[in-house]
């Protein structure tokens, strides 16, 4: 099953899923014990979906703010991002279900993502992108996962598929790393049968094979692929399935609503949490405080980034509602709204499948959002088949209403026998992780309360792959809805705008193309703050947008994309039942223009380089000398503590332990997390001054203390140059500091 942010099972429509923070609200936990219980919860969801094999943890890295799938990544460190995979991977493998890292390599962003060669040299390789993998490839009692599967990622490395890469699927993962996994091929990523094979990639996903059936039959009895070479693959999968107990089980798919899964959700949600700006300490709120709640994403709050990590959700809980449950005197105005693509048609609608073969099945619909991995119904084959859909919509409002349309493949809309968009001619680039087209759009005027007729004729199509309709439709505004929300705030004692994206904006097969937030969501906050000194902002997306009003308002909470449990999450925060115990995992710039990979992004010609080498994310604001929005590992919290004077010990062969007093010198219990950047002897211009090597989260009670201890291996200290790692002598300076910006003491060590 797909995830990493729950667990989908079989079907789009099947039974409701447990939505669970993203990885990059996962990230900013910092706490692989909280990130390992969150994995024991998805293994269970896992096990009540029948799954034996979950598609994660994602484990690529935040090489632009703009990746479209940035969400599913931890952050843009590769250090923080192996030690919560491994814990992610232990939690889930704990439950008898197999985890499949992903992707197997430089799948940064979605740019012609299934071509696109990542031009990487080894070293940076070496450093950065391939280190989570090595660490989750490694055994339990070597600080490892023994992760059980890896995907191959669409692109190629340096000018080969990753599905067909022998260094990559053999010299590094099976020789020098030692793992015996299976390695699968990301869906229609498999791009040869007995060249992939003998490089390493042990399964052609998905079924039917394309690759892997009749061609590499031919193959084999050619004399092209040896007897030893298919052997080792279908070993490979045995032990796997073995491993999984496949087969054991009824198949069943249930939606497993448990109280025990809804609280891991609710406190990773809060311990998620990034307090960013805390002018007066306006937050936490006291429980009699006057709200205006406002913005596009307050009523609801948006649980989930868009694509295969998508579930169906199962009773999230919205803002409004979670505040109103807690009696808080609230108010609510929308503000703006930013909609990418309309709101799915709701209505009554049936559905005539029609297979290529003439074979019809008729069946029945509430909501025009469809999209087909597997057959659309019985005897009607996903590779072959066309459908007629009609059915009534009832607007609630008057007026001149926007239908819009994409699809894979051709399609038509008529409302009201009035042909509104018209698809015939087929588009790709936009929706469906790009294999459909861009929405578009049409408008018809509708009287309120009268239903009206929808028909969409979506054209027989023998395509192999992925198939795809959505019909959306919004009703007309009257008046300018930011006006409403400055009158409520201004009313209010407090303004909450919580502003943000949605899983079309950041979603797989799409990078954003700016860091702005869509639609006015700038304006609003602009006109807000003016009226109430006490604005509070929620900024609720997946990855790094520009907030260029950050100063203009007194506080900023960043809660990612946090789970079905958004609205207790962030009542808790609002109202102090709960710390915002996060710290970022990615660097918040100011620019797109300052990042590390703005010249080199998207690519041309078939290829993008990673010109800028190891210096991704604040390595590369540290050596160019620009000032982010917000440095890597920031956050704030509602008490105060104070680091000690750190001591050392161990030597540099056998690991470094540092041992730092923590103290919590507040109020309010609360969480601090020590960070250790290693800087290294000047001298190697490819070498990143300092880069994040550990770190521990402490959580106190006011008044008390503890030892933070940090471990740091020899890797800690190493490059990879001239074929191996190694140690450069001399003098290495430890910084304990509570982000990348921000030292509290140094420490030296020497190598001779």
């Amino acid at each position: 099953s797909d995830g990493p942010t729950g667990v989908r099972g079989t079907s789009w429509n099947g039974p409701a899923s447990a939505s669970f923070p993203s990885a990059t609200a996962l990230g900013a936990t910092w706490d692989p014990e909280l990130v390992e219980r969150v994995g024991q919860a998805l293994g269970a969801e896992a096990r009540s979906k029948s799954a034996h094999l979950l598609l994660a943890p994602t484990v690529n890295l935040h090489r632009t703010p703009i990746g479209g799938r940035n969400f599913e990544c931890f952050g843009e460190d590769p250090v923080l991002t192996a030690h919560l995979a491994v814990a992610y991977i232990r939690g889930v493998q704990s439950q008898g279900v197999a985890c499949c890292i992903k992707h197997f390599i430089a799948n940064d962003t979605e740019h012609e993502r299934m071509t696109i060669s990542s031009e990487v040299d080894e070293r940076t390789l070496r450093e950065v992108y391939l280190l989570p993998f090595e660490v989750a490839t490694r055994p339990l009692d070597e600080g490892g996962a023994n992760v059980r599967a890896i995907m191959s990622s669409y692109n190629r490395l340096n000018g080969t598929y990753c599905g067909e890469h022998p260094w990559l699927l053999t010299t590094v993962l099976r020789d020098e790393w030692g793992w015996d996994g299976t390695v699968i091929s990301d869906w229609f990523g498999t791009h040869s049968a007995g060249e992939s094979l003998r490089a390493g990639l042990d399964l052609e996903m998905p079924g039917p094979a394309r690759e892997r059936g009749a061609t590499l039959q031919r193959e084999v009895d050619a004399g092209q692929v040896s007897e030893v070479d298919l052997d080792r693959a279908v070993l490979r999968l045995l032990h796997l399935m073995a491993w999984a107990h496949a087969g054991e089980d009824d198949g069943s798919e249930v939606t497993a609503d448990s109280p025990a899964t809804r609280a891991v959700i609710r406190e990773a949600a809060c311990a998620a949490a990034v307090l960013l700006r805390n002018e007066g300490d306006v937050l936490p709120l006291a429980t009699s405080t006057r709200v205006a709640l406002i913005g596009p994403n307050a009523e609801r709050g948006q649980v989930q980034g868009g694509g295969s990590a998508r579930v169906r959700v199962n009773q999230p809980v919205g803002i409004l509602s979670a505040l109103q449950e807690r009696g808080v005197d609230v108010s609510f105005a929308e503000g703006c709204r930013i909609a990418k693509r309309l709101p799915g048609v709701r209505g009554a609608f049936t559905v005539t499948f029609t297979g290529g073969d003439g074979y019809q099945v008729v069946e029945e619909a509430d909501r025009l959002q469809f999209l087909w991995q597997d057959d659309p119904a019985e005897g009607i084959s996903r590779t072959d088949f066309g459908a007629h859909i009609v059915g009534t919509f009832t607007p609630q409002q008057g007026g001149e209403w926007t239908f819009g349309m994409a699809a894979v493949g051709s399609a038509v809309l008529r409302v009201d026998g009035v042909t509104v968009v018209d698809l015939s001619v087929p588009q790709t680039g936009g929706t469906f992780f790009g294999m459909g087209s861009h929405e578009i759009r049409g408008t018809a005027t509708l009287i309120a309360g009268v239903p009206v007729n929808i028909e969409v004729d979506y054209a027989l199509s023998s395509d192999g792959t992925l198939r795809g309709l959505q019909v959306g439709a919004e009703s007309p505004v009257s008046g300018d809805p930011i006006d409403e929300a400055v009158a409520a705030a201004a009313a209010a004692e407090v303004a909450v705008v919580v502003i943000g994206t949605d899983a079309d904006w950041e979603t797989e097969g799409e990078d954003r193309t700016t860091m702005s937030l869509p639609g006015r969501q700038d304006e609003l906050v602009h006109r807000v703050a003016a009226v109430n000194p006490r604005t509070v902002v929620v900024v609720n997306t997946g990855s790094a947008v520009s907030m260029p009003w950050a100063d203009e308002v007194a506080a900023v909470l960043q809660i990612w994309f946090p789970g079905e449990e958004v609205g207790n999450a962030v009542a808790d925060l609002l109202f102090g039942d709960a710390e915002p115990g996060g710290r970022l995992p990615t660097t918040l710039p100011k620019r797109l223009e300052d990042t590390p990979a703005f010249e080199h992004h998207p690519g041309r010609d078939g290829k993008t380089f990673y010109a800028e080498g190891a210096f991704i994310g604040y390595r590369w604001y540290e050596r160019e000398g620009i000032a982010p929005a917000f440095p890597f590992g920031h956050g704030l919290g509602y008490t105060t503590f104070e680091l000690g004077s750190p001591t050392v010990a161990g030597s540099i062969a056998d690991g470094v332990t540092l041992t730092v007093p923590v103290a919590n010198t507040g109020d309010r219990r609360g969480s601090e997390v020590l960070q250790v950047y290693v800087e290294a002897p000047a001298g190697d211009p490819a070498r990143p001054q300092r880069v994040l090597a550990g770190f521990a989260k402490v959580t106190l009670d006011p008044g008390a203390s503890a030892d933070a201890q940090v471990w740091l291996p020899e890797r800690s200290f190493s490059v990879w140059r001239d074929g191996s790692w190694m140690v450069d002598p001399g003098t290495y300076r430890l910084h304990i500091a509570r982000s990348s910006a921000e030292t509290a003491h140094v420490i030296e060590v020497v190598v001779d």
